[in-house]
């Protein structure tokens, strides 16, 4: 399924939707994308540029399927669901690094915390450097515990039309990239 991008159809509908008057809207549209960039980067989301363009494309899409109301204070709606998501998906990312094998580390003479900060940006710049579908398969992989975790396995394997062994060599293969990876980017630091 293809990712919905924003047109110039789309563009045209926000910028109206944010005024009559285009230039007004303009500059109504530009406020807003600022003011996006600073709540994303008020919360420690250093892509804040790519949040506030992803915030704005779900609006104009929502637009191209209906009308909405008060436009900019839909915005921040979306901008705080978006979030949610962005939590939940560092926690993922956590529960990914807590996963790895510790002892592959080097050691580093630095105190526990700020040991796991360091391993945690590595993870997350590596797992930026994968393709998406790489991206998401591996972080789907080791979603969940127990039963969880085998279940969710199966379907992962069935959504993508593979056998089960298949998509274990193939996560294993993605578990030692990102290994690779984040060795190499701890041993820059």
């Amino acid at each position: 399924m293809s990712k919905w991008q924003l047109n110039q159809e789309a563009f045209d509908r926000l910028l109206s939707a944010l005024g009559e008057n285009r230039d007004l809207a303009a500059e109504k549209y530009l406020l807003i994308r600022r003011n996006l960039v600073r709540f994303f980067e008020g919360r420690g989301f250093y892509e804040a540029e790519t949040h506030t363009d992803e915030v704005l494309n779900r609006v104009a899409k929502k637009l191209t399927e209906g009308e909405i109301e008060n436009v900019s204070q839909y915005v921040y709606g979306v901008a705080r669901l978006l979030i949610l998501e962005l939590f939940k998906a560092r926690e993922k990312e956590n529960k990914i690094a807590n996963q790895m094998p510790t002892e592959s580390f080097p050691q580093l003479e630095m105190d526990e915390a700020e040991e796991n900060q360091q391993k945690l940006r590595c993870l997350n710049h590596c797992l930026q450097e994968l393709p998406n579908e790489n991206r998401e398969i591996i972080i789907q992989y080791y979603q969940g515990e127990k039963r969880d975790k085998i279940e969710n396995r199966q379907r992962l394997a069935e959504n993508l039309g593979i056998p089960q062994n298949a998509l274990r060599s193939r996560a294993v293969r993605l578990r030692d990239k990102l290994e690779d990876c984040i060795l190499g980017c701890l041993r820059k630091k």
